[in-house]
């Protein structure tokens, strides 16, 4: 899949781009804040219906405008598909395939599908459970449309229930309610858990196999899904797991009145990362680290290709100045099949890509320089 067409109207610092892509490799060019991650930010944002970091929609709108407009003709082995998202400041975001308005985001979301890769990233392992979670819900809303719908009514009743809890000092009758917001949670839980479980086997074994090729055979890379501590196998059966989950609420029912805060369920789970069959967040070298990174990245655009014959479209936004030489020579070996954008302030890695499309920004304005 490539996108051949890319507008934005009134997105970030853009005020109205038209971007011809080239299907290969695009390299952004330009200096700090001239808006090369807002540009892969878009391509992002209409992939997933998120940005790349956690801001309202309204704050993604060209300041002193009411909205925001990104349209992209993608070209896919089936047919050619048009995307449109309006943004406003009045209204919900407007989202439009083919012409046609969607109702619902699973039914936009997985059109276009992109794995990002960006300097954040390298902070995956080290950093708190919240933003590898993150990275494993959004590839598999991404390729799982039912998966999206468990999640975003898993999330809902979530909310619904941590508002309650925060109510019940000055409405104690709120409590009666409680059963029925455990009841969903425990339902959808359940089929998160058991589709993370799956995605996570695969990840293992892809970025194992990417790990021991960028080191040369000399680290061995792990992963170990943690779901909830009272259930021993991920892999049960969806009733089963759903049980698990009504245990566990049963049995921390008074400390989440307590605390006024849910204890139960995947919005809790983590998968840890091992090298050489230690904790790489806790004995892991900085250079591993990012190995480790690395080949969760690569393995997730591999298990994206496996899974639906196409490459989604990798963003590298301003990555690989956060690796040294030998790391760098490996993603750009990898990058010769599906599309790929690369923002950089500098051309200097670049000079060997054979193919492509290079642009140059300036002051929100994306210039095409040249093709190779």
């Amino acid at each position: 899949m490539n996108i051949s067409e890319l507008r934005l109207l009134n997105y970030r610092n853009f005020e109205n781009e038209m971007i011809s892509l080239h299907p290969s490799v695009n390299i952004i060019l330009g200096d700090n804040a001239e808006g090369k991650t807002n540009l892969i930010e878009s391509i992002f944002y209409l992939s997933t219906l998120r940005p790349i970091r956690p801001v309202k929609d309204r704050e993604l709108i060209s300041r002193g405008c009411g909205f925001a407009r990104l349209e992209a003709t993608l070209n896919r082995t089936d047919r050619t598909h048009a995307l449109e998202i309006t943004l406003s400041n009045a209204a919900r975001k407007r989202l439009v395939k083919n012409g046609v308005v969607q109702k619902k985001a699973a039914d936009f979301i997985g059109t276009l599908r992109t794995v990002l890769f960006s300097p954040d990233d390298m902070n995956l392992i080290k950093e708190t459970s919240v933003k590898r979670r993150r990275m494993v819900d959004i590839a598999l809303c991404q390729l799982r449309p039912n998966y999206l719908m468990h999640l975003s009514e898993y999330n809902r009743a979530l909310e619904q229930k941590s508002r309650l809890l925060r109510s019940l000092d000055e409405k104690p009758s709120l409590a009666d309610m409680i059963p029925a917001y455990n009841e969903r949670l425990a339902v959808h839980g359940a089929h998160i858990i058991a589709s993370r479980h799956r995605y996570l086997q695969q990840l293992r074994e892809h970025s194992a196999a990417v790990a021991e090729a960028i080191s040369g055979g000399k680290d061995a890379m792990d992963l170990r899904y943690v779901p909830m501590s009272n259930i021993p196998d991920a892999s049960l059966p969806t009733a089963d797991v759903a049980e698990l989950i009504r245990a566990h609420q049963k049995s921390h029912y008074q400390a989440e009145l307590a605390s006024k805060t849910c204890l139960s369920g995947p919005h809790r789970d983590d998968f840890e990362v091992l090298v050489n069959g230690v904790s790489a967040k806790c004995f892991a070298s900085q250079g591993q680290i990012r190995t480790a990174v690395l080949s969760l990245k690569l393995a997730e655009r591999d298990i994206a290709q496996k899974d639906t014959g196409e490459y989604p479209i990798l963003l590298l936004d301003d990555v690989l100045s956060e690796l040294d030489g030998d790391r760098q020579n490996f993603v750009l070996n990898r990058i010769n099949t599906g599309q790929v954008f690369i923002s950089s302030c500098t051309m200097d890695k670049y000079a060997e890509i054979s193919t492509g499309r290079l642009f140059r920004i300036r002051h929100g304005s994306v210039i095409h320089v040249q093709d190779f």
